[in-house]
């Protein structure tokens, strides 16, 4: 943990403030500004029609007015005349409740009265209004200004309409303003900017007028829509603008608080959660790295969640223990059991001390499992597993090895004490009969012992192999006892361990002669397969022969060599699946066609899988055609990943492959191919190999590319076992220094 930023020092706390606060900015900008702007305009635009509603009203009261003043008139009298009408309009017109009254038929005006009077040409101008007036109520222009007009029909036989005016004077205006809670004025379209005078021919617009002020205009027509001049209201902005950013710093407040909030929550979260955790996965890594500590995972945490520390380290023992633990015997496990082994072996070695390992399972275990039933066989292996933990000291680790068979532990003992334990073993397992159900059996195991004094040791392994020896030898000689690995040549049988031998040569040889003729029948094949590509003529054994001086010039073992021949012998053998479109096509292959080529080694190791004996050839096959850099297929291995067979492999079969004429290209001399070998090695090809395959070059000369001779399959019947040591590197040209 130590060299990273953690979450809650000032570096990562002032970069992440510093990103929070960006966020919140952008956010401001493209989201919060946008959208309070938006609310200010729709409240500026609720006002101004909220300002353009108190005038209509005002105007629809003035209207009513006229209206009653015509329904007074004539309910007086029904038959009303001209003469009549203009005496009693004398009064309204006194008393400055009307400015004009006419009286109208079909025809026009037939008679009309002005407060102050009317002169010819204010007659004809009513008269011209009048005429387009044709409704109820409504706005004219009359002696250039804007006159309230109602029509009221009489109920006399004359036919006649009473049309009642007002001019909407100042005082009318300074009521609607009071009304609006504005000031209301009538302008002239030349007093509007065009824009404004745009939006008001079609509904209202608002725009700034000076310092805190904002005007709205509205259009004032007649009855015919004839534009008579705009409404204009003047209102405060500071109020509406107030309002807008108001909610603005409203939300970037909640927003500050909640950056802060998130950056206490982190803080918090790391010093009461975060920081337990990091410490127990501190020692997490400590405990996997085998280094011990006597601290407690909770030591010195301050008032952080001890309930939460002490769960994680309860559920981490238990995880711990599970990973080591056999879980139907409670024994530790193969994987424990061999990596404890390990260091004690070094310690012992290290320290000149003792140590002894004990391995045993249980005699004719496959009689209970067939009779009895696997559930029987797991109670048994649970009850030889207590005897084994009974018979075992404190400082010995007993461990299931696999199936029924145990393996033991004993640092600082020698074989004399460890056969007391196995004595005991064999004493507790036999003083106590097995039960599972109706069936009772008399258990007995068979053990081997074997200490770092016996035979030559020289790894972990090896000691358990020493013991698994001496466990044999103790089948051999009747079961149901312990043999020392040192006694295993002159204790209780002095033929056992060679009768052991002698048997295993044995089953050696059935199988080196079944791989004989399986081999056989393989070459007979790749003759087939020879046949049907010319291009395959004889690549199966150059190979072979290739790849078999590259590993005894690498000093591979004589066991290696001969799987590394076999496998260039099986390398293509999943070529036989091929349709001959592809395997014969003359010239280069499409991607398609590329794609299933490259299934051919997959296809070899299919034929390969169910013959046992193989299962050393099978990688080379498998990943002769991955590359170094991990370019390669099937699937993509790099470096020391790739097995050395195929390693090697790989590059016998393209240096055989590139000195091969092809129907698309010519083939390359030796000096050019080594060349070209040369300089893919690192990428194409592991560098150690190509510096052996040179070598081998070097040392063969030009008659490294001599047809290699077609031998009897009896080349192949030399026991791997025989010979475990290094080769020799070959003589040049000599391909049967490799077989």
């Amino acid at each position: 943990m130590q060299g990273r930023l953690r979450l809650t020092s000032p570096g990562a706390l002032l970069i992440l403030a510093v990103c929070l606060t960006g966020a919140i900015l952008l956010l401001d900008s493209y989201l919060f500004k946008p959208y309070v702007e938006s609310q200010r305009d729709a409240a500026l635009h609720d006002q101004a029609h909220r300002v353009e509603q108190s005038a209509s009203g005002i105007l629809a009261a003035q209207t009513l007015h006229l209206s009653n003043i015509a329904n007074l008139t004539d309910s007086q009298n029904a038959t009303i005349g001209d003469a009549q009408l203009a005496q009693m309009a004398t009064p309204l017109f006194e008393n400055s409740k009307i400015s004009f009254a006419w009286t109208c038929d079909s025809t026009g005006i037939v008679a009309a009265w002005g407060a102050q009077g009317l002169n010819d040409a204010l007659r004809a101008e009513l008269a011209s209004a009048a005429a387009e007036a044709r409704r109820d109520s409504g706005l004219m222009r009359i002696n250039k200004s804007i006159i309230v007009f109602s029509r009221h029909c009489t109920s006399g036989s004359s036919g006649r309409h009473l049309y009642l005016a007002t001019t909407l004077s100042n005082d009318m205006l300074a009521s609607m303003g009071r009304s609006a809670g504005a000031q209301v004025t009538v302008v002239n379209a030349d007093s509007l900017p065009p824009k404004v005078l745009q939006d008001a021919s079609t509904a209202r617009a608002v725009w700034p007028s000076g310092d805190d002020r904002l005007s709205v205009a509205w259009l004032a027509s007649d009855t015919s829509g004839k534009t008579l001049g705009y409404f204009r209201a003047d209102l405060p902005a500071s109020q509406i603008y107030a309002q807008a950013a108001a909610a603005r710093r409203i939300v970037l407040i909640i927003l500050s608080l909640s950056v802060g909030l998130v950056l206490l929550v982190i803080m918090g979260t790391h010093m009461l959660i975060a920081g337990p955790v990091v410490r127990l996965l501190r020692r997490l890594q400590q405990l996997d790295s085998g280094e011990t500590s006597s601290e407690p995972l909770t030591r010195d945490l301050h008032g952080e969640p001890l309930v939460i520390a002490r769960r994680l380290q309860s559920a981490f023992e238990r995880l711990a223990h599970m990973s080591k633990t056999d879980q139907l015997t409670s024994l530790a496990n193969r994987r424990h059991f061999s990596e404890v082994l390990d260091c004690f072996y070094h310690q012992s070695r290290r320290y000149n001390r003792p140590m002894s390992v004990i391995m045993l399972d249980m005699d004719y275990f496959k009689a209970i499992n067939d009779s009895a039933g696997h559930q029987a066989g797991d109670e048994a292996l649970k009850f030889l597993a207590g005897c084994i933990e009974k018979a075992c000291r404190k400082a010995d680790l007993p461990a299931r090895f696999g199936g029924d068979e145990f393996a033991i532990l004993l640092p600082e003992t020698f074989s004399a004490d460890a056969m007391q334990v196995a004595k005991r073993i064999l004493q507790n397992v036999s003083s106590q009969p097995f039960s599972s159900g109706n069936l009772k059996f008399n258990l007995t195991v068979s053990i081997g012992i074997a200490d770092l004094n016996a035979g030559m040791i020289d790894s972990p392994e090896g000691m358990l192999s020493l013991a698994d020896q001496a466990l044999y030898a103790a089948k051999e000689a009747g079961r149901n006892r312990a043999v020392l690995a040192n006694d295993m040549h002159g204790g209780a049988s002095p033929n056992d361990g060679r009768k052991v031998e002698v048997l295993c040569r044995k089953l050696a040889g059935l199988d080196t002669q079944f791989k004989d003729l399986f081999l056989q029948a393989v070459e007979e094949v790749v003759e087939v397969l020879e046949q049907r590509d010319p291009n395959m003529a004889d690549h199966a054994r150059k190979v072979q022969r290739y790849a078999g001086l590259i590993a005894n010039e690498m000093g591979l073992p004589q066991r290696v060599v001969k799987r590394i021949e076999v496998a260039a012998m099986l390398h293509d053998i999943g070529m036989l699946a091929m349709p001959d479109s592809l395997l014969l096509c003359p010239g280069q292959l499409d991607a398609e066609q590329i794609k299933n080529m490259r299934r051919h080694p997959l296809l070899s190791v299919r034929i390969m899988e169910g013959m046992e004996f193989l299962e050393h050839e099978i990688p080379a096959v498998r990943y002769h055609h991955e590359r170094y850099d991990g370019k390669g297929y099937p699937e993509g291995l790099s470096g020391p990943k790739i097995p050395l067979t195929a390693r090697i492999l790989a590059v016998a079969d393209v240096f055989d492959a590139i000195t091969s004429d092809r129907v698309f290209r010519r083939a390359m001399s030796r000096d050019q191919a080594i060349d070209e070998i040369v300089r893919m090695a690192g990428s194409q090809f592991d560098p150690e190999v190509v510096d052996s395959f040179v070598a081998v070059c070097n040392k063969a000369g030009d008659k490294l590319m001599e047809q290699p001779k077609r031998e009897p399959h009896a080349r192949w019947r030399t026991q791997e076992s025989d010979d475990e040591q290094p080769a020799a590197a070959s003589p040049g040209g000599d391909c049967d220094a490799t077989s």
